[in-house]
């Protein structure tokens, strides 16, 4: 039984099909009753289940809800043509001869789909055809609708085994859509169709499907994407709102409250609505009720908040709105959980409102990086006179949404009226025993100089112009008299710019500042330049511990420096990944990166995303790499931040090069200019560009311009201090085969000796140059143990080819061996300069090399002769004369030989 065009593979529901066949495996097995929620699959893991099943001929019976009335009416389909009520036979009879006479003709598999939907005579005959094990039944039941008792009866009783379907898990419900879509989905589309799909793969095909037919889900460079909400979705809808159907007004009223709110307090919610109303709700699975602390009532799925919210009329829906804030209100003073629903509510139910709670809201909303509902806020609070503060809060917000256009026009708003009368005013009131005069210098100077670090950050993370940063700042009003000490905002920041630039020289002066008693986001913009340099200077031992005293600082502020303090996670993990620890790194990373997705924080997303591109790449994962740098490049062009683009558009170069096969180097040589450096841009990752030039002209045997343009970026990071990111070039000199002069520049610029990959590199660099197949092998060694399987084969490679070279074959096909055994653990196509240098292993047969490697890997003999359909004696016999050809003993000594012990 094949699967029907457009059925959802089936994802996720290995355990239960193996449990679903071995229930109905045998002459004597009574059957197998697959529950669950509507949706789940149930139909198709019975399906599946069905063709598996041999020996047996499959009978299928579709219930509905019509045929539910009629004595038989499913099992009309299965009674013979002149079938009629003889002398003393009932339905009931008549149903059990009619399945007597088929399985008369051979055993029966009684396929029934919706089973809680026969009729009483029809459940009946199925129960006593079971019990005489007449056929064997494979049947699926909702267990979000009354179940009769028969049924319970079947599994309970007569010895049908139950299967309870749950709602997909997040990494399996992604796992379906990418294979629903037969190639990865950009993080949001993932994170909103995941999410608003809750687990049920029919609302997740039928998701897909609609958005796809409305023209908002499409392929952008290898990457799904959704380019506009998913509004048009009439078979879903359908089936839903025949769900949220009710028949009792208020059952309808309070549904529409809970969709209006949610969500919403479990108090407020039986104050309006009543606990009766809501109870009875539950019951019919519409709503839940969160077992917290303060309970809270949601609706039970997300969508039909999305239906109730579309077909509830405005004005009830600010009713319900204003409603929900007065119940709340009148409970006393608010905590911070009511504040912010609180002001969410007269937010959306329009009219007046209090500038000072909707700006205290939007710090809130912040902090839990609900940015769009922050923006929201704090606009209205800024329109509504809350002055610069509320001002600086939506710039931030839209900022973290990616609106920088926006943002940065707010911000010259912001500049306009910083010091004016009403924002003096704002200030004057917070410091109410200063004089007046005074204290409308300071606030407006001190309003001026944040409006203009918040306008600097973004022209250095997105427009890329640092100048124009620099010009921003020193255009502010005379600063503070602490500017003079060098402790001030201005002065935090200005560490922060030279750091990105490349001038380690700022630890020093960077620390200072940090541990000084000043404010959290001048430490927070100091600290950050610290960490970077240390980072780029590969002290990363010191970088570490600064970043543990940031992040508790870090962790509740929303105010200024919050950018940098956005690009302290990605740092971490980049850190983690030098040390070298790219496993470790990765499980950072794609945390931060998951928690970026909801809510919704694309900047973060493209930052994350484009360090789980960089770290793929140091761990030899060439196609990982391409994945994540195609969503970093994405998204940082949607939002427009530019140095991001750029070292994404390098890192994907790279990728592309590292896969092999057919690439349009001359494309991605374009794209990569799109946002190239100029003299004033950000420098931080500039490296990648560089690398990225480099592996493009070795594939395109550019005659070493390629080679020279790396060697000069080498040397720039030298020359100012970042001497372990000039190493990471360095090394992929050695791999391009420019050993020599990456000896050179390591020489020159050498990294921290308290670096262990530092050092490795240093060594790989002059056995590379020298030809030192011992020292090779051992700096292929330290790579696999670090988690590099495809440096640690292309050192082997290098190794293997000296051997070769100095007559010795056969510890040259060990090298060669241990290279494979490496790329065997990476587990993507790769094609590297190194590798490409090496010949075929001409003293193993391919037959041998191929046993070897899967011996090496631990796999005992006879579970490799099962998988290779060959006898266990051949596959011993394989081995003995692979160990001849490689020098070695026997099994116990082929992974110490090959350096995997």
């Amino acid at each position: 039984m094949s699967r029907p065009a457009g059925e959802s593979p089936l994802t996720g529901r290995d355990e239960e099909l193996a449990d679903a066949v071995r229930a109905l495996w045998g002459p004597a097995a009574p059957g197998l009753l697959i529950a669950g929620p509507a949706g789940v699959g149930k139909t198709r893991l019975a399906r599946e289940a069905a063709t598996r099943v041999r020996g047996r001929r499959i009978l299928s019976v579709q219930c509905s809800a019509d045929s539910a009335g009629l004595a038989l009416g499913a099992l009309a389909g299965l009674l013979p043509a002149d079938a009629g009520l003889a002398a003393g036979q009932g339905p009931l009879q008549l149903g059990l001869l009619a399945l007597r006479r088929l399985a008369d003709q051979g055993p029966i598999l009684l396929s029934v789909d919706d089973a809680h939907q026969l009729d009483p005579v029809s459940l009946a005959v199925l129960h006593q055809a079971v019990v005489e094990n007449v056929v064997a039944l494979l049947a699926t039941m909702r267990t979000d609708e009354p179940i009769p008792d028969v049924l319970t009866a079947l599994w309970k009783d007569a010895g049908v085994v139950r299967i309870d379907l749950a709602v997909l898990d997040a990494p399996t419900s992604d796992a379906l859509l990418t294979a629903m879509l037969d190639g990865p989905v950009e993080g949001q589309a993932l994170r909103r169709l995941r999410d608003t799909a809750a687990g049920n793969p029919l609302f997740l095909r039928e998701l897909v499907t609609s958005a796809r037919e409305a023209g908002v889900l499409d392929r952008a460079d290898g990457l799904w994407r959704l380019t506009g909400p998913m509004t048009a979705m009439p078979r879903l809808s359908e089936l839903l709102r025949s769900r949220l159907a009710a028949s009792d007004p208020v059952e309808r009223e309070a549904l529409e409250l809970v969709a209006a709110g949610e969500p919403v307090p479990l108090p407020v919610a039986v104050a309006i609505a009543g606990d009766r109303i809501l109870e009875a709700l539950e019951r019919r699975g519409l709503i839940t009720v969160e077992p917290v602390e303060q309970p809270m009532v949601r609706l039970s799925h997300p969508l039909y908040g999305e239906l109730l919210r579309a077909d509830t009329p405005a004005l009830g829906r600010l009713r319900h709105i204003r409603r929900l804030a007065d119940a709340v209100e009148a409970g006393g003073t608010p905590g911070e959980d009511e504040l912010l629903r609180i002001a969410r509510w007269r937010l959306d139910a329009g009219g007046p409102v209090n500038p000072q709670l909707m700006l205290a809201a939007a710090e809130q909303a912040a902090l839990t990086r609900e940015y769009a509902l922050a923006y929201r806020l704090a606009e209205r609070a800024y329109r509504a006179g809350a002055a610069v503060d509320a001002g600086l809060a939506a710039v931030r917000a839209l900022v973290h949404l990616g609106h920088i256009d926006e943002a940065i026009a707010l911000c010259a708003e912001l500049a306009a009226t910083a010091g004016t009368a009403s924002a003096v005013g704002t200030a004057a009131s917070a410091v109410g025993t200063r004089p007046a005069a005074e204290t409308a210098r300071a606030g407006g100077a001190t309003d001026r100089i944040q409006v203009a670090i918040q306008h600097a950050e973004i022209l250095v993370h997105a427009v890329d112009d640092v100048r124009a940063a620099r010009a921003v700042l020193d255009g502010a009003s005379q600063p503070p008299d602490d500017e003079a000490t060098g402790t001030g905002p201005l002065a935090g920041f200005d560490l922060y710019l030279r750091s990105y630039q490349l001038d380690c020289t700022v630890i020093e002066p960077a620390l200072a500042v940090f541990r000084g008693a000043n404010p959290v986001a001048t430490r927070l913009a100091a600290s950050c330049a610290a960490g970077c340099a240390m980072l780029l200077a590969g002290r990363l031992a010191e970088a570490e511990e600064l970043i543990a005293e940031t992040v508790p600082l870090a962790h509740r502020h929303t105010g200024p420096s919050q950018m940098q303090s956005l690009g302290v996670p990605p740092i971490v993990a980049v850190l983690r990944c030098y040390r070298p620890d790219p496993a470790g790194a990765r499980e950072m990373a794609e945390r931060g990166y998951e928690a970026s997705l909801h809510p919704t924080n694309p900047v973060s997303q493209a930052l994350h995303a484009l360090t789980l591109a960089q770290i793929a790449l140091f761990a030899g994962r060439p196609g990982t790499a391409l994945r994540w740098a195609q969503e970093a490049r994405l998204v940082a062009g949607e939002i427009g931040m530019r140095p991001v683009y750029r070292w994404a558009a390098g890192v994907r170069m790279q990728a592309s090069v590292q896969l092999g096969g057919d690439t349009d180097l001359a494309a991605l040589a374009a794209d990569l200019h799109q946002h190239a450096a100029g003299p004033h841009s950000l420098r931080l990752f500039d490296i990648e560009v560089a690398r990225a030039h480099a592996w493009r002209g070795a594939a395109e045997n550019d005659g070493g311009a390629g080679i020279t343009a790396l060697v000069e970026a080498v040397v720039g990071h030298g020359r100012r201090g970042a001497v372990a990111v000039g190493a990471l070039g360095a090394l992929d000199l050695v791999r391009l085969g420019a050993a020599g002069r990456a000896a050179e520049l390591l020489a020159s610029h050498p990294p921290d000796p308290r670096w262990s990959l530092g050092r490795t590199i240093e060594a790989y660099a002059t056995a590379a140059r020298t030809a030192d197949a011992g020292t090779l092998l051992d700096v292929a060694a330290r790579f696999a143990r670090y988690g590099m399987p495809l440096h640690a084969a292309e050192a082997a490679t290098m190794a293997g080819a000296a051997r070769m070279a100095g007559g010795q074959p056969t510890t040259a096909a060990r090298a060669y061996v241990f290279a494979d055994t490496q790329l065997a653990l990476i587990g993507e196509p790769v094609s590297t300069p190194a590798l490409r240098r090496r010949g075929p292993i001409t003293r193993l047969t391919g037959r041998e090399h191929e046993i070897v490697l899967a011996a090496a890997r631990g796999e005992q003999s006879r579970n490799i002769a099962v998988r290779l359909h060959l006898s266990e004696r051949t596959v011993e016999n394989h081995l003995h004369r692979a160990y001849g050809k490689l020098g070695i003993g026997g099994r116990a000594e082929l992974r110490g030989a090959l350096g995997l012990d």
